[in-house]
């Protein structure tokens, strides 16, 4: 243990603090590159408990941590707490609280908080900001999904050849359903697919190779949801958010984005594996969505649907249909074949779609979709840098 220098006080004042074994590994990789295995963690962990008396023991003594570090230690441990309970436990204001809050939250993580009380969570993810119509008449928009920055099949020649296509041919917007982060431990053996493991190294990779030159919408996939179950309720689309001003985040699982006026996007990124039709999950939830907007006309909410368009990611796979008035497409992905497509015997679709939408007199929708492919480029992650150059602190972040 002596590669890792600071790696037994910052265990012992985890301890000390009440974190779980799993959280102090994940940061354990963050912080020291640790390289080992979850399982020889924990065996040395366990090794430290038996031998601190860590009851006796107070945080601040093990290790001399900022306070802003105090204050994360705390709210993971008590998961929420009222902000003048919290000023208590970190010795400072409540104005100080908030400063704090706001800055964690840039970092990425999933802090909710009123006037009274704050939380952590590991389960609720943010709805992302609330988007106005895009344009009034016409627009011409990309779709690139499944990006999984972070994995060593990512395919960034792909998809910056694709938007380059994308520029020629007018785009201005992408919308991106699901996984831009290849995430943590999403699978057995994933570990050995990445190349970037923790989720500041995905966020850089994601900062640093995402194509410019146009505005991105993106919506969270289970991938990027398992730094938030995994590590410590880190949202890694809020930092990448924060990072870009091109880069809008719109939720988790599913995101409307009126793009025309009464004509809605939907982003989709479902669950499970690839059906026995593929075009079946899509099938399913267009029955769903008719149903809501029914409910929702019904009800005087709408007077007419408004979804027109469903991209679907998560399946890497391609297909796409006309059902009645909806245009709904499995939108293929950046990502080449995995060891774990490999053992399932799946081959992704490589590439992408231009988009492009007319409202026409009536409320009538004429759309144009080609879909474009791209051969899979091995080790293509190997081709580009992935981390941003550091800048040296002038100053402390808090003073």
């Amino acid at each position: 243990m002596l590669r890792y220098p600071g790696l037994k006080q910052f265990i012992q004042y985890g301890l000390s603090a009440g974190v779980k074994t799993g959280d102090m590994y994940v940061n354990a990789v963050n912080k020291f590159d640790y390289r080992n295995t979850s399982k020889a963690f924990s065996v040395y962990v366990s090794k430290i408990k038996r031998n601190l008396n860590y009851t006796d023991v107070k945080a601040k003594e093990i290790e001399k941590v900022s306070e802003e570090e105090l204050f994360l230690s705390i709210l993971k441990k008590q998961k929420n707490m009222s902000i003048i309970q919290l000023a208590d436990e970190v010795g400072c204001s409540a104005s100080r609280i908030i400063d704090y809050i706001d800055y964690y939250r840039e970092q990425g993580y999933e802090i909710l908080y009123d006037e009274n009380m704050v939380a952590l969570s590991f389960n609720v993810t943010s709805k992302g900001k609330e988007i106005d119509t895009l344009e009034e008449q016409e627009i011409i928009f990309g779709v690139a999904s499944d990006l999984h920055i972070g994995s060593k099949s990512t395919q960034i020649t792909a998809l910056n050849r694709f938007c380059e296509i994308c520029k020629k041919e007018g785009v201005k917007y992408m919308f991106s359903p699901g996984d831009i982060c290849a995430g943590y431990n999403v699978y057995p053996g994933q570990l050995f697919d990445l190349y970037a493991i923790s989720a500041e190294e995905q966020e850089e990779s994601v900062i640093v190779n995402l194509p410019k030159g146009l505005e991105w919408f993106m919506l969270g996939g289970n991938h990027d949801y398992s730094f938030i179950k995994k590590g410590g309720g880190h949202n890694p689309l809020l930092t990448i958010e924060n990072s870009r001003d091109d880069i809008h985040y719109v939720g988790f699982d599913d995101g409307d984005i009126p793009i025309l006026p009464g004509v809605d996007l939907k982003l989709f990124h479902p669950s499970g594996g690839i059906p026995y039709s593929i075009s079946y999950r899509i099938q399913k939830t267009i029955e769903q969505i008719t149903s809501y907007e029914l409910v929702k006309i019904v009800s005087g909410i709408k007077s007419k649907p408004t979804i027109r368009f469903l991209l679907a990611g998560h399946l890497h796979v391609q297909m796409q249909g006309l059902f009645g008035s909806i245009f709904a497409a499995q939108v293929g992905c950046f990502e080449g074949q995995t060891n774990y497509l490999k053992r399932k015997g799946l081959m992704p679709t490589i590439g992408g779609y231009i988009i492009k939408a007319t409202l026409k007199n009536g409320g009538l929708l004429r759309f144009e979709a080609p879909f474009y492919m791209f051969p899979e480029i091995e080790d293509d992650w190997k081709n580009y840098s992935h981390s941003i150059p550091k800048q040296k602190i002038i100053k402390p972040i808090f003073s």
